[in-house]
């Protein structure tokens, strides 16, 4: 083979190559290749769903003819489920029963909807619901009248660190369409995330109550309640 030949069949190969190479480099994007290397968790998309219990003791914020303020009122017990969606919108719904000190029940069921603004450290979140309540609610002639009414909620929760919210503050206005049942309330308190998903807190907080006498300081609660998200 005569060195010319060998110079032509060395340049031939050596252009097929370069032209390979073009040709990979060049190439349009599939989707593979598009594709991300950690998609979207299902949490991240549909949001997350929370389950919460709590244990909230009250007593008496004022004196009267039947009772002294500070002694005990009743108990507590809360079933709440919140579902939060990734555009901030969220939804719950909630079961409560009051025991009364003298062993009456009065129980309401509540369903919601509401919005959560992001400030960096700072959430808020307002929000609207309508309940029914029933038992002993002290409404009507027999004083055992269920009402339908409806709710005003603003939160606001500050994230300390990792771990600890400060629930800053959450407020109510509440008041029933059929009677005066106006029963407002604002309430402090702590959050801890002792696992991932998983969370304990307790509050306190002060409502009162108007019947159709005057609106006066009606309770003060102490709760203590555990969450869990998924």
């Amino acid at each position: 083979m005569t060195p010319t030949k060998h110079y032509i069949r060395i340049r031939t190969r050596t252009g097929l190559w370069i032209a390979v190479i073009a040709l990979v480099v060049s190439r349009p994007a599939t989707a593979a290749d598009l594709a991300p290397v950690n998609p979207p968790s299902a949490a991240s998309v549909w949001g997350t769903t929370t389950i919460g219990i709590e244990a909230s003791p009250e007593f008496y914020a004022l004196s009267d003819s039947s009772h002294a303020a500070g002694s005990y009122a009743d108990t507590e017990a809360k079933l709440g489920v919140t579902h939060a969606f990734a555009n901030n919108w969220f939804v719950g719904g909630l079961f409560q029963v009051t025991v009364e000190n003298n062993d009456t029940y009065q129980n309401y069921v509540e369903g919601s909807v509401g919005y959560r603004f992001n400030f960096d450290k700072f959430t808020l979140r307002p929000s609207v619901a309508i309940g029914n309540t029933g038992g002993a609610t002290g409404l009507g002639a027999s004083g055992t009248a269920n009402a339908y009414y409806y709710a005003l909620y603003l939160a606001g929760d500050l994230k300390l660190n990792s771990q600890w919210t400060w629930n800053m503050f959450e407020l109510r206005y509440r008041d029933a369409f059929d009677y005066t049942w106006i029963t407002p309330k604002v309430a402090t308190g702590l959050t801890y995330e002792w696992s991932a998903g998983n969370f304990v807190y307790g509050n306190v907080g002060y409502a009162w109550k108007n019947t159709g006498s005057g609106l006066l300081g009606d309770k003060i609660n102490v709760a203590v309640g555990f969450k869990h998200g998924f």
